[in-house]
């Protein structure tokens, strides 16, 4: 099965729906209320059509909108809006990305990386709860502070998501072995998650 058949695949669609929904980020969610209500209506209905869609290489992205919002820093987080279709397709996208990531780093899980852990497929939240690998992170400082080390580094890059060279990201998904049909689809239309 090729990586595009599972990002439409029915079960990763209604993964990517759950996971859609259990977003624990009330700000963003605000802006869709009444989409995700409607969508919620008729979801099986919707989600059998973008499974048709996607497989009939008729699935469109619509027309993204941007919105600018003030940081209390005075620089602005810029959150783009897609459409309730287009957040799930996006986050099926994501789960099969993550699925093959996941089998390239879990060894690292809590040991090296503690922060956006994808925490599996029957899980009904995409990351792993947070707080876990803080407090992983936090023993992992102490001991190396233990260990003799005495310095840290915190970085928190501005504008990153807005600034990937989308090209290095296409050179990693390619790595993941992600086939070129997915990368070309997540390159096409307004998501413009590749260029």
């Amino acid at each position: 099965m090729s990586d595009l058949a599972r990002v439409f695949d029915l079960g990763n669609l209604r993964r990517a729906y759950r996971w859609l929904m259990s977003n624990p980020d009330p700000a963003y969610k605000s802006y869709f209320r009444d989409a995700y209500d409607a969508f919620a209506l008729a979801s099986e209905t919707h989600l059998r059509w973008i499974r048709k869609e996607g497989l009939s290489d008729r699935y469109h992205v619509s027309h993204a909108s941007k919105i600018l919002i003030p940081k209390p820093s005075g620089s602005l987080r810029s959150i783009t809006l897609l459409t309730v279709t287009d957040q799930i397709v996006y986050q099926a996208c994501i789960n099969v990305v993550a699925e093959a990531l996941k089998r390239r780093t879990i060894h690292r899980y809590e040991s090296t990386i503690f922060a956006h852990l994808y925490s599996g497929k029957t899980s009904d939240f995409f990351y792993k709860r947070w707080q876990t690998g803080y407090r992983k992170f936090g023993e992992r400082i102490r001991v190396a502070h233990g260990n003799g080390f005495t310095h840290i580094a915190d970085f928190d890059l501005a504008s990153f998501y807005d600034s990937i060279d989308h090209n290095v990201l296409k050179h990693f998904l390619v790595d993941l072995s992600i086939d070129e049909d997915t990368t070309t689809f997540l390159g096409s239309g307004p998501i413009k998650v590749l260029a």
